[in-house]
């Protein structure tokens, strides 16, 4: 075992290291993460907005039924759930404006112009303007200044998680053609005397100018077959999508996540970039049935991993902070009382860095194991109707069992499974801290 641990630690240093530095490091990847790292505060409230106006009170054969919030979201729902539309039902505007300003700071150009740029290259490929008829409302008539029977409506079908790919390609292409034309000096440079705001927009001009010869005659060619550019995006990516939203495309996302952090690199962050576009588009599927009154579809959305398998952080070491603070062992019995509090809030630095599981062969047989069989438990649970779906996007601070409570619409069986794994993996850690005690003295 002892061999194979060493062979196995080498090839982490060796060869993953190396790739996951660079991946760790890719302006692209950083830019996406960037992206919704920015716009998470808006997804989170919209989210939220939308459990408020679809708690389980209105099934009359629950005990839970409230006559009060029946009649209150007869009366009121269509007005309180407009912020929902503006955040997680645009979230690709934000999207799109927070890669084209990471990326375009990155190649030190000016963040703000990059994120306008990218957001116009997105509206541009994804909202189509059409008329339809006017209704007669002389307050619609003024504000549009027509005389007519028709009015100019955009498309918004794809501003939510349905434009997501098409925000990051688009934003990659539009700071890429700003980034060729600012190196090739095919920007326009006013004198020093003017503004920097006035000069950094005008800046702009050319790159938009590009932008529209490149990508419109595809936009006009697309449309001409009766799609839009978002759609054909999401049907290439449909296959993609719909295996990912499987059992073995978790463990893959975990045993990846882990092996990283096991090399000490923080494995989150490595494929955050990489999964945020398909547990938010799955989120989004999930919480437009939830609004339509029909059965949730999808497992591996929103924070699925949060509320049942990174209990405490990742490895799931809330369960390893409290075994370590049972220790005999005056080391590891500090290191588990210093984590165990801020493992309550998944944070898990104190315990993989001072145990510690980086590079330790002992506990990462578990750092390992534990999460995929949290995760398999936890699948199968929501898969056979036992504990609910994810509908919601709640804070990656918040302790597992609220978070599972929280994010499945009030599911009482998500917060009763989440505190089950969180017992489920103190128990699967403690032999190992049993052993990895035993080493230590020996090694003293």
């Amino acid at each position: 075992m002892n061999k194979f641990m060493d062979k196995f630690t080498k090839f982490t240093e060796k060869h993953l290291m190396p790739l996951a530095s660079k991946m760790a490091n890719q302006k692209h990847l950083t830019a996406l993460k960037d992206g919704f790292v920015y716009a998470m505060p808006f997804l989170i409230v919209g989210s939220f907005i939308l459990l408020l106006v679809n708690l389980p009170f209105t099934d009359k054969a629950s005990p839970l039924y409230m006559q009060w919030y029946v009649d209150l979201m007869s009366a009121h729902k269509a007005n309180w759930v407009q912020p929902f539309y503006v955040s997680m039902g645009v979230m690709s505007l934000f999207v799109s404006f927070g890669i084209g300003y990471s990326l375009s700071n990155q190649y030190k150009l000016n963040g703000i112009t990059g994120g306008f740029l990218t957001l116009f290259t997105f509206l541009m490929t994804s909202a189509k303007l059409d008329w339809v008829p006017m209704a007669k409302d002389p307050q619609v008539m003024n504000v549009f200044h027509v005389d007519g029977g028709w009015m100019p409506v955009m498309d918004a079908r794809y501003l939510d998680a349905n434009g997501l790919f098409t925000a990051i390609i688009g934003s990659f292409i539009a700071i890429e053609i700003y980034r060729f034309m600012a190196t090739k000096k095919m920007v326009i440079k006013l004198p020093d005397s003017v503004p920097p705001a006035i000069a950094k927009s005008f800046e702009l001009l050319t790159p938009i100018i590009a932008v529209i010869i490149i990508l419109q005659p595809l936009n006009n060619w697309v449309q001409s077959t009766g799609k839009m550019i978002p759609k054909l995006i999401m049907d290439t990516f449909a296959p993609f999508i719909s295996a990912s939203d499987s059992l073995p495309a978790v463990l893959l996302i975990i045993l990846v996540v882990h092996i990283l952090w096991f090399a000490g690199l923080h494995g989150v962050n490595v494929v955050v970039a990489i999964i945020n576009p398909i547990i938010l588009s799955n989120l989004a599927v999930n919480q437009a049935a939830l609004q339509a009154g029909e059965k949730i579809p999808k497992i591996l959305a929103g924070g699925f991993l949060d509320a049942f398998v990174y209990l405490g952080g990742a490895g799931a070491t809330l369960g390893l902070a409290i075994a370590m603070s049972r220790s005999k062992t005056d080391h590891l019995r500090s290191i588990g009382r210093l984590g165990t509090i801020p493992g309550l809030f998944n944070i898990n630095e104190p315990i993989i860095f001072g145990a510690p599981i980086v590079m330790n062969p002992i506990l990462f047989i578990p750092f390992l194991g534990v999460p995929m069989i949290n995760a398999t438990i936890a699948w199968y649970a929501v898969k056979t109707g036992l504990v609910g779906k994810i509908v919601s996007l709640v804070p990656w601070t918040t302790p597992g069992p609220i978070a599972a409570l929280l994010a499945t619409n009030f599911s009482v069986g998500a917060f009763i499974l989440s505190i089950g794994l969180v017992t489920l993996s103190y128990f699967i850690y403690t032999p190992f801290v049993r052993v990895y005690e035993k080493s230590l003295e020996l090694e003293n």
